[in-house]
């Protein structure tokens, strides 16, 4: 990584002293701050996480929500930007960092309460050209560089564009953002450099990457994306193989781990399947037809919950076998007027945070 991140500042500089391409239009929201407003939490949201004892909630218009006792009220954070968040990870209880809209990377030191941005798609492009075109210089027998020479250029020509859906941070400096069109990006300093890899991806058609899971190991993981992409990452050796036995050629926009040790993903037309051999083999979950499989997570006790687009709930006390749909108190199976929902977190005693276009809302989940 340290050889990396020495090519990249190499890069940099010759870049700067030459006629690089002309630079992309800056978009506003990345020069905006989010407007403080009452009504952030009822308005649309994308993700919802614990870490410690704080809830977090992202959404639209740069809205980063924290709350302190259980979901039953919000605090909005100071963000710089008014990109649309997506997701939040926090490795330790001050240092977050948070992904989105525009290729952002935003990071926090406080808990939550306030943020800077570390990174924009403007710069994805820009730096992922220099760092790529010194890699060619460097090693011109890769076939492969070449290819991603082009897709940089083509990232400066589109500006801005592209969404970061995931970020994790296994530790306090080493952290990986991944999103559309493979991109992904790699940091061994919290955050001060941000280097692409696509290098030690086996995403060839540029594929979106919406969701990881751990595995078994340290620096382990899989992860789903577009088109049946699903990836068996290692970071400890700097690859992420594509994995051959592929279920269903759709997206799977979400991954979830069962208490066995299994891997359950789900995705377009409520499709869902099971593995409990890394991928080797896939059985399909036995379920209820439902719309798009959008998110996904282990309760407490060991039951899963997934929850469709559309606004069903669904449990699994199987591991992942089979899965009801559930009524939901206080609204049956649709929780909002519009019945959509993004994002799910297992709340208090009991209970369910849902997120959708009309914001945050308490469930009681039956036993």
């Amino acid at each position: 990584m340290k050889l990396k991140i020495v090519v990249l500042i190499c890069a940099l500089t010759l870049a700067a002293t030459s006629s690089a391409a002309p630079e992309s239009k800056k978009y506003d929201v990345l020069d905006l701050p989010a407007i403080p407003s009452e009504l952030a939490s009822q308005s649309l949201i994308y993700s919802i996480n614990k870490f410690g004892d704080r809830y977090f909630a992202t959404g639209q218009h740069g809205h980063i929500l924290y709350s302190d006792d259980g979901g039953e009220s919000w605090e909005q954070a100071e963000v710089p930007v008014r990109s649309s968040i997506l997701d939040i990870d926090f490795p330790t209880p001050e240092l977050g960092w948070a992904v989105g809209h525009e290729g952002v990377i935003l990071h926090s030191s406080d808990g939550g309460k306030t943020w800077v941005k570390q990174y924009d798609g403007l710069r994805y492009g820009k730096e992922g050209l220099a760092y790529y075109q010194a890699l060619a210089e460097a090693d011109p027998e890769n076939e492969n560089l070449p290819y991603l020479v082009e897709e940089m250029e083509f990232a400066i020509s589109q500006g801005a564009d592209k969404p970061l859906f995931r970020v994790s941070f296994p530790t306090k400096d080493h952290g990986y953002a991944l999103g559309a069109y493979g991109m992904t990006l790699e940091t061994e300093n919290g955050g001060k450099d941000w280097v692409p890899v696509l290098e030690n991806i086996e995403n060839d058609g540029f594929f979106h990457i919406f969701d990881f899971a751990p595995l078994p190991g340290k620096g382990k993981f899989f992860a789903s994306g577009e088109a049946g992409l699903l990836l068996s990452i290692d970071i400890n050796e700097e690859i992420a193989e594509r994995v051959e036995n592929v279920p269903w050629e759709g997206s799977f926009f979400t991954i979830v781990n069962t208490a066995k040790g299994g891997l359950v993903i789900g995705g377009l037309r409520g499709n869902m399947f099971l593995t409990n051999d890394v991928g080797v083999t896939w059985k399909t979950v036995k379920k209820p037809p439902t719309s798009a499989i959008v998110d996904s997570i282990q309760l407490s006790d060991g039951r899963l919950v997934a929850v469709g687009i559309g606004g069903e709930v669904l449990v699994s006390k199987n591991n992942g076998v089979s899965f009801a749909n559930v009524p939901i108190a206080g609204g049956g199976q649709l929780y909002t007027s519009s019945g959509y929902i993004y994002a799910v977190a297992e709340g208090p005693d009991g209970t369910l945070l849902l997120g959708g276009p009309n914001g945050i809302r308490k469930v009681k989940l039956p036993k």
